[in-house]
């Protein structure tokens, strides 16, 4: 920072100019200290803003919820539909190669490119990609509360309801 001017305040820094804003930024960024532990919290729950805007794709057809009163192994692959307007998401899940872990394997319909995130409690998404026809797949989620973001291009997002794997 220029020795004419006192570190910024918090609440002045939307009255600096650029070259002072920078200044500022940097003398943060310079400080030894670790950030405080709420603000990785923040941060990582950031991630959810994705889905305040998106439309919620919900649950229309469940394998699991069809044949629960009969004996099922929790192994056995199970079948989800998400539905929304525009959207159906399709994602059957297997057990992965690891014990205690799933596999996703999705379709999306109509098919199209998509970022795919698997949302957890307490974690940051995993993301991958749908091809040209709308297929994904995601190895190794462990089993407890997940739900997927679709984000299209030039489409709103849509999202999951929550459903419990495992």
């Amino acid at each position: 920072m220029s020795e004419d001017r006192p570190p910024a305040e918090p609440e002045r820094l939307a009255e600096l100019d650029d070259e002072h804003l920078l200044a500022a930024l940097g003398e943060v960024l310079r400080t030894s200290e670790p950030p405080p532990s709420w603000s990785m919290d923040l941060a990582k729950g950031s991630y959810d803003l994705l889905a305040i805007d998106a439309e919620l794709a919900v649950l229309t057809s469940d394998s699991w919820l069809a044949t629960q009163s009969a004996i099922r192994s929790a192994a056995a692959p199970r079948l989800t539909v998400f539905d929304t307007g525009d959207l159906s998401v399709e994602i059957l899940i297997e057990p992965a190669a690891r014990v205690g872990s799933w596999r996703l394997i999705g379709q999306l319909t109509p098919p199209a490119p998509a970022r795919i995130g698997v949302r957890r409690q307490r974690a940051e998404p995993v993301w991958t990609d749908a091809d040209g026809l709308g297929r994904f797949a995601v190895d190794d989620i462990p089993g407890g509360p997940l739900s997927l973001i679709c984000a299209r291009e030039g489409v709103r997002p849509a999202v999951t309801q929550w459903i419990a794997i495992g």
